[in-house]
């Protein structure tokens, strides 16, 4: 599990560090995919799926779902598309990969700390209208998730 999981750190920070680097603070990580030129438009999809196959094998249904949502959200780069399909299978990806993680760590490893300081935290990002408060949200999401699983390993 701990390779896993420093594997998903590393390109989460690798991923992030190149963003920041070469657009700074975007509106979220995904418009970070608008941002790439066509020759590296795949490094937001190597980010996604690199966070999504390993979330796949921590155990349990939950984790499942995770791993499938950042999955969508990988699939679904385009999503300022206006079709039916693309939008809603980027946002509820992007929502089930970070729920379902966070609901994993309360069920399988009995602890919500993480799930309550999620709700906690963005509630008081979206009442202050922080700039770029999905990036900040996403930033969050993704600290609690590996804090909450590296108390496991």
């Amino acid at each position: 599990m701990i390779l896993l999981l420093l594997f998903q750190v590393f390109v989460f920070l690798w991923y992030l560090s190149f963003v920041i680097k070469n657009y700074g603070i975007l509106p979220s990580i995904s418009d970070s995919w608008y941002k790439l030129p066509l020759s590296i438009k795949y490094y937001f999809t190597f980010f996604t799926w690199g966070l999504a196959i390993p979330m796949m094998f921590y155990g349990g249904l939950w984790f499942f779902l995770s791993g499938i949502g950042f999955g969508f959200v990988g699939a679904a780069t385009r999503f300022k598309l206006n079709d039916k399909f693309t939008p809603v299978f980027h946002f509820t990806g992007a929502a089930l990969g970070i729920l379902s993680a966070l609901i994993g760590l309360g069920y399988i490893f009995n602890d919500w700390t993480p799930l309550i300081y999620f709700l906690l935290i963005s509630c008081a990002l979206i009442v202050s209208n922080i700039k770029n408060m999905i990036w900040w949200i996403e930033l969050l999401a993704f600290t609690l998730v590996v804090w909450g699983l590296a108390l496991q390993v």
